[in-house]
């Protein structure tokens, strides 16, 4: 990455060569394939845990824009070839970095226009301001969802008014400078208001439009490849229903997974096993027809169906065996046409406990009956507990669960020992008012 910044650098100061050198010795770096191995890489799910998680996508997006804008440079065109050291081997997520290195590329033109414009380089403002607004009318054409994409794109239009502003600033002040030195009635200034002209013959048939090949305009070759657009974007909108519908069928899948927990807490399994057959049912059909044919789509709802389907799945076994499910008895038991992954496992096994206070909490109105059953929670919440913390770190963010996971465990804890008092024949009551507060409250009164 630092090479990589260091050639975009060295392309706003004028030196393509240097960059070149730059971009040839992250050529020779290893590939992400060669460093993951074949075996991981094969594994789609585990390959873009491992890209994203390792800021791989930063790496490779900030390349992408490297080249876009040596391609800019040198011939015009800011949509260059991928290489492919620069490849996902995951069709949606390779279109997003692409689509989002041209965006990032023309936050670099931006800077270059500006120094473009103190040397008063009007035509290749008007160059950069031509590639911009192509740019944003070809992705007006998607439909984003909410994503850094969107909000990057929303961007857009404040670098266009951005080049609209130089072209009129620099346009205005070779104007200016022509007519001065016409005024002065030197040869230099006839020449450099003759310049400022021709210069300014664009802008009087129209200053905002793209630079193209109509009338009398000259003819710019195109800056953007609209035909490889055009097939992201058929492939992002094939996407897009392909999530949409993941969404959708995922929703019944956390459904029937919290309906079968409802009845897991009145007792009623024949209920929960009905709701928990379904959601396997639902979810391999999901994962079959939609999930398998992109590895994106594992993450989001559907991943968050499975947690609560685990959860589900934990409580029924605990309750009615008074056990504690391991990952792999989870999906021996869950019926599941794929591999349930570890973090939906944890995160199953982690929103578990918070039921298991529930049950404690509720099995302390029995009085001191309930010692054994509030200790059998205890220690399910405390191995849970335990487990967690011999781990050397935990995947996908469930490091914010262990917060409510320890505030639970206390809270079993001080239950039990309220019912140890109890045992004793002793009871836990609230101190008596001292004789200043029995005053202070009579005088409120």
């Amino acid at each position: 990455r630092c090479f990589v910044s260091a050639a975009t650098l060295k392309l706003q100061r004028a030196d393509p060569g240097g960059a070149a050198e730059l971009l040839a010795r992250v050529q020779e770096l290893r590939t992400p394939q060669e460093v993951m191995g074949e075996e991981l890489w094969v594994d789609s799910v585990r390959r873009l845990s491992l890209l994203q998680g390792n800021q791989v996508e930063w790496f490779i997006e900030g390349r992408l824009e490297c080249l876009s804008l040596m391609s800019f440079f040198s011939i015009g065109v800011l949509t260059p070839e991928v290489p492919d050291a620069c490849r996902m081997g995951i069709a949606d997520q390779d279109d997003e970095k692409y689509l989002l290195c041209l965006l990032s590329a023309v936050r670099e033109l931006e800077r270059y226009a500006i120094n473009r414009g103190q040397a008063l380089d009007l035509e290749s403002i008007r160059v950069c301001l031509a590639a911009a607004q192509c740019l944003e009318q070809a992705f007006m054409q998607f439909d984003f969802r909410n994503s850094e994409l969107r909000r990057r794109f929303d961007g857009i239009k404040y670098s266009v008014r951005k080049f609209e502003n130089l072209v009129y600033e620099v346009d205005l002040a070779l104007q200016r400078a022509a007519a001065t030195a016409a005024a002065a009635g030197s040869a230099v200034g006839a020449a450099a208001a003759e310049a400022s002209e021709s210069e300014a013959k664009p802008s009087d048939a129209d200053a905002s439009a793209p630079l193209g090949r109509t009338g009398d305009t000259p003819a710019y070759p195109l800056a953007i490849d609209l035909a490889r657009i055009a097939e992201i974007k058929v492939r992002y909108d094939a996407f897009d229903a392909m999530r949409e519908s993941v969404i959708k069928r995922s929703r019944d899948v956390i459904k029937a997974a919290k309906n079968a927990i409802y009845a897991v807490q009145r007792s009623d399994f024949r209920k929960a096993d009905n709701e928990l057959k379904f959601c396997a049912k639902e979810a391999s059909a999901i994962h079959e027809e939609l999930v398998s044919k992109s590895p994106s789509l594992r993450g989001g709802l559907f991943s968050a169906s499975l947690e609560e389907m685990a959860e589900a799945m934990a409580f029924r076994a605990f309750k009615r065996e008074k056990r504690l499910l391991s990952r792999a008895a989870m999906q021996a038991e869950s019926a599941l046409s794929f591999p349930l992954a570890l973090h939906e496992y944890l995160g199953g096994i982690l929103d578990l406990t918070g039921e298991v206070g529930r049950m404690a909490i509720r099995s302390t109105q029995r009085g001191r009956r309930a010692v054994p059953e509030v200790e059998l929670c205890l220690a399910c919440v405390d191995a849970v507990h335990g487990g967690l913390k011999e781990l050397p770190y935990l995947p996908n963010g469930l490091g914010k669960k262990m917060g409510p996971l320890r505030g639970t465990l206390q809270k079993i804890e001080g239950a039990l020992y309220e019912l140890s008092l109890l045992s004793q024949g002793l009871r836990v009551q609230a101190p008596a008012p001292s004789d200043g507060d029995g005053e202070a409250a009579a005088d409120e009164s």
